[in-house]
This record gives C-alpha cells, sequence and structure tokens, in this order.
C-alpha cells in the first residue's frame, strides 16, 4: 500500500521541486542583473569610461549577458538583458526566459 501511494505521489514532489527551482532561478538572476545595471550606471555617472562600467556589468552578470549604456540629458542608463536558466544540466534549456533590468543615475558634476 505504501508503495503505490508512494508512485501516485512521487512524480508531484519531482514537479514542486523542479518548480521551486526554477522560481529560484529566475530570482536570482534577476537580482544579478540589477545589481550589475545599478553599478555600471553609478560607474558612468561619476565619470568612469562606459567601456569599464560594460566589462563590470558583464562580469557580475549571468553568462551571455548583453548590456547597452546610453547617456541623455544628463541621465546615464544601462540596460542589462541575460537568459535566466535552471541550474540542472539536463533541464538547463527548459523554463529559460530573457529577463531584463534598467538602471538610471544622473551624471555628476567633476
Amino acid at each position: 500500500m505504501v508503495t503505490a501511494e508512494l508512485a501516485t505521489i512521487a512524480p508531484f514532489g519531482f514537479a514542486f521541486a523542479f518548480l521551486l527551482l526554477w522560481i529560484v532561478s529566475l530570482g536570482f538572476t534577476q537580482v544579478r542583473i540589477a545589481d550589475a545595471s545599478r553599478e555600471a550606471a553609478r560607474m558612468v555617472a561619476r565619470g568612469d569610461p562606459a567601456a569599464d562600467a560594460k566589462s563590470v556589468a558583464i562580469h557580475e552578470s549571468p553568462d551571455g549577458a548583453k548590456v547597452s549604456v546610453s547617456s541623455r540629458e544628463g541621465l546615464v542608463t544601462v540596460t542589462v538583458t541575460a537568459r535566466s536558466r535552471i541550474p540542472v544540466p539536463f533541464f538547463s534549456g527548459i523554463g529559460a526566459r530573457t529577463m531584463t533590468s534598467s538602471s538610471v543615475a544622473a551624471q555628476e558634476s567633476p
């Protein structure tokens, strides 16, 4: 009797664990790209070169992230785009989502 119940419930347990892992990976990716875009925007606003800010943002972001920096009317906007993937080798493509984070900072006077 226990075997039949376990065989019935086990797939739901695996699906629930997989769902939780997916949600955590989405949150982790969003936090990483938000931190990267914020740090890069601060760097450019302070007067650091945009190339240095891009390299810092790429270093702090997940692999394959794309960074764009624009400056207009005294405001610096940095946008980081990355794909969220589940950290399980065989399921890394399942549930992958493209996530974006933008940060804006006012340019500082020297």
